[in-house]
């Protein structure tokens, strides 16, 4: 049966039983990082390897990997596993293959190990600062075979000719375009955004893929080379805005072309995309990912009302591992009716708001991205607070943005002593002091566009 049109039971119970193998056979033994969070939260990984389970562990973050923000600690994602300790836990079929093979060729075990189990790639991810992403060479495999499936979604062939002006250097996204177009047979180009009206000069693109923030800009400046181009990949969940200016784009350049979505969710190494057919939502991998939404600002089980943050556990990748990742975007909700357009029955993920919980902006000290979790993580909870809100947004000069934190302290509680405290522990959380802790009375605090219950932005 095709990998999009299994039935709901069937992808359910193919996904249960792939959760199971990452975490009894490679998440619990080999990662450091979830060894040690399974031991501090009094579980084990096989009360987490059921969807259950799973669903009851807190998610988590980069801060909570590198708490001190040094990306050193992601290190602690990577599965570490010896020969012996792969032996254990390899799938049966994997393990006689690696067996007979030792008995014909010397080294051929030791391969076969490393190929499953030693990083050989890395990429970059990070939303309040940089951290890489390991992958095995089994990995690389997983990526390219999802990345000729991203291809089907798409509507793209072997013929199709891909130019990418996404930024060289690695990241996600990158590499899921890079491997995708291998793994489909496709041609493709990885210009860059400097080089990319001279390679279009050269090479008739069929597709063209860019970042959705420059998209508009890019195809402005290439307007006289892109008419052998059918299909635009935004990469990066666009916004309404930033589709109306690529179609605007587009026509002033007199190219018809479909425009698709496709994203790697922060920490990710696979594409989900907008089906070919123009249905809604991005199409997602069941077999190998597993995507759940919870409260952005508590991080826990998400309830009636929206938006959420888009939270996923990665399904037979070795190198770096992740489990409940708090990817820092938002999503309206994922659905599980098929496609209305293809009619795939993979989940789909609707309304997808990238990084809108960690949002890049420009503060006195520097551009920089602002976790409003971590802000939110050190408001919640506190005993000399009655409430809050958190507010972020440029200053009356829009030259800089502020991150004002608004508390109504309670009535035993010193506002002072509270003013000092918040900046104090939003240092700690967040990794940057507020540019003013405002003391309120109860009724007066802001309101504005909300990401979350209490977290605001404004622009």
């Amino acid at each position: 049966m095709a990998w999009d049109t299994k039935s709901t039971k069937k992808q359910q119970s193919d996904q249960a039983s792939a959760l199971r193998s990452q975490v009894l056979d490679a998440v619990g033994p080999f990662s450091p990082f979830w060894r040690s969070r399974f031991k501090s939260l009094g579980t084990t990984a096989a009360k987490v390897a059921t969807p259950g389970g799973l669903f009851g562990l807190a998610a988590v973050g980069e801060r909570d990997v590198c708490p001190d923000g040094a990306p050193t600690g992601a290190a602690a994602l990577v599965l570490q596993a010896g020969e012996s300790g792969w032996a254990l836990h390899a799938e049966g079929p994997q393990l006689r293959k690696a067996l007979t093979r030792r008995l014909v060729r010397k080294g051929t075990y030791r391969a076969m190990v490393e190929a499953d189990t030693r990083p050989t790639t890395f990429v970059f991810a990070g939303l309040g600062f940089r951290w890489p992403v390991a992958s095995t060479r089994s990995d690389l495999d997983v990526i390219a075979r999802a990345g000729a499936r991203l291809w089907q979604v798409l509507g793209l062939t072997s013929a199709d000719v891909l130019v990418c002006g996404l930024p060289t250097q690695p990241s996600g996204a990158l590499q899921a375009l890079q491997l995708g177009a291998l793994g489909a047979g496709s041609p493709a180009i990885f210009s860059g955004p400097d080089a990319l009206t001279a390679t279009l000069k050269l090479v008739p693109a069929s597709v063209l893929a860019l970042e959705s923030a420059t998209a508009a800009d890019q195809l402005d400046a290439a307007a006289a080379v892109i008419g052998s181009v059918r299909t635009v990949l935004l990469v990066g969940a666009p916004t309404d805005d930033e589709r109306a200016d690529v179609a605007a784009a587009l026509q002033s350049a007199g190219v018809t072309a479909k425009v698709r979505a496709v994203h790697v969710p922060d920490g990710h190494r696979l594409m989900w995309a907008e089906c070919a057919q123009g249905g809604e939502g991005l199409h997602t991998y069941p077999d190998l990912d597993l995507v759940q939404l919870v409260d952005p600002e508590t991080g826990e089980s998400a309830d009636a009302t929206g938006p959420f943050e888009l939270v996923l556990t990665q399904l037979g990748l070795r190198g770096s591992t992740l489990l409940r990742w708090r990817t820092g975007d938002l999503a309206e909700r994922v659905t599980t009716e098929p496609c209305p357009s293809c009619r795939r029955t993979v989940p789909r993920v609707l309304g997808v708001r990238r990084r809108a919980l960690v949002p890049d902006v420009e503060l006195r000290s520097g551009r920089r991205g602002v976790d409003l979790r971590a802000v939110s993580s050190a408001l919640l909870g506190r005993s000399d607070i009655a409430d809050w809100r958190v507010l972020l947004g440029p200053t009356a000069r829009r030259q800089t943005h502020a991150l004002l934190v608004h508390v109504v302290p309670n009535p035993d509680a010193d506002s002072s002593d509270v003013a000092v405290g918040v900046a104090r522990d939003v240092r700690a959380a967040a990794g940057l002091l507020p540019t003013q802790v405002v003391i309120e009375e109860s009724g007066t605090l802001p309101a504005g566009e909300p990401l979350s219950r209490r977290v605001h932005t404004h622009t």
